[in-house]
């Protein structure tokens, strides 16, 4: 038996892919072997349905947004609880907060470290941070902190580019993501489909097109509503859905407004209930996810468990594996060309139904699954580390 702990600084009700990713591989961890923790700082207000959930005490981190700064080395009941679990290994999903104290944990149990590598943590820093030098000595802690981790993990192999990039030259494991969303043998698909609709407030008459995610102008959703602007002046027919929320929300609402979008562009807002969102991407008929900035969407492959395909941008590292009209759709990352390859996209019902099969083929993998390949994992650093201590000894 081997019990991990999943260290994060953002969990539910925060719903972003690192978050969903430390909460499923506890899950389904703790479901299929042995007991697995997903830790992360408390939400005022907001109450766990799932197990094995551990919580520090935490401040708001801004005055608007979601994420709060955790406080994990002065929450005494915290420690006290935490004192009680006898790890086996922790895996640290950021580098931040929850993965200094999982990496301070490691060493005072002398017990294994996995680091996640999940975000472009440089694109971060730069937003507030324009000075070179600061910004190269924060880079370089980052790196710090996953030289001394004992396996170092990455969602997309893509990714690995970027991490060689700050400097880290140790050795990278690519583990893919996972998603708990997918299409059911035996369904009646019409009944997902209409109640997918009612909850998007959508039609039957008109393409849906949709977006679920942080509403933050760092996803390159700008490119997703002039985009919608340029088939609206066409006279394309469609209906697009945002889900989610986000800081930058009421600039996009205003821009959707200025733009006269309002009648075929809605924003819904969070959707927590797992059920219901397997529904609205199950009612899309195409869904648009222009990210530059992502590492490894989680949307992305969610969208695909319900044979939903992804129009992603050319060279970005979401869309790594994607070939076009296979599996997915790819664009130049400019308003024009994203809008032209909607149009097309839409057009042709066929290409769309084959993308999606290509996309559940290739892109969905299920937590499940994930959980398997993680825990053997697990156990082979668990017994390189002990077998590396031994020859110290020795």
């Amino acid at each position: 038996m081997i019990i991990s702990g999943q260290f994060n600084d953002s969990l539910a009700p925060i719903m972003d892919g690192v978050a969903v990713t430390a909460q499923n591989y506890a899950y389904w961890l703790n479901k299929k072997y042995s007991p697995s923790f997903a830790i992360g700082p408390k939400v005022p207000g907001y109450k766990d349905s799932q197990e094995n959930i551990l919580r520090f005490a935490s401040v708001p981190l801004q005055r608007k947004g979601p994420y709060r700064l955790g406080l994990p080395s002065i929450d005494r009941s915290f420690n006290t609880k935490i004192e009680t679990i006898p790890f086996d290994i922790v895996h640290a999903h950021c580098p931040f907060v929850s993965g200094s104290y999982a990496q301070t944990l490691a060493k005072k149990r002398n017990i294994p470290l996995v680091a996640t590598f999940h975000s472009k943590y440089r694109d971060d820093f730069a937003r507030w941070l324009p000075l070179d030098t600061p910004l190269d000595q924060l880079i370089k802690l980052i790196v710090q902190f996953y030289d001394n981790a004992d396996a170092v993990w990455v969602p997309n192999e893509a990714i690995i580019d970027t991490l060689r990039s700050y400097g880290y030259k140790g050795p990278v494991e690519y583990v893919p993501n996972g998603s708990d969303i997918a299409a059911r043998e035996g369904e009646n698909r019409e009944e997902l489909v209409r109640e997918g609709k009612k909850i998007l407030s959508a039609d039957d008459r008109s393409p849906l097109l949709l977006y679920v995610g942080q509403h933050r102008w760092v996803k390159n959703i700008r490119r997703i509503i002039e985009a919608l602007k340029i088939l609206h002046d066409m006279d394309m027919d469609f209906q697009m859905r945002f889900v989610g929320n986000g800081n930058d929300l009421p600039e996009m609402m205003n821009l959707v407004r200025k733009l006269g979008l309002t009648e075929k562009v809605r924003f819904i807002g969070p959707i927590y209930n797992r059920e219901a969102l397997r529904a609205i991407y199950g009612a899309a008929d195409l869904f648009l996810f222009p990210s530059l900035y992502d590492n490894a969407s989680l949307a992305t492959r969610e969208a695909a468990g319900l044979y939903l395909p992804t129009a992603f941008i050319e060279g970005a590292t979401t869309a790594n594996g994607i070939i076009d009209g296979v599996n997915g759709f790819l664009s130049l990352d400019t308003s024009e060309a994203f809008a032209d390859r909607i149009r097309r996209i839409l057009t042709d019902r066929e290409a769309l139904t084959l993308a999606g099969e290509g996309a559940y083929r290739d892109l969905y993998k299920s937590w499940e699954v994930i959980a398997g390949l993680v825990y053997d994992k697990y156990s082979q650093l668990i017994e390189e580390f002990k077998f590396t201590k031994l020859k110290k000894i020795s």
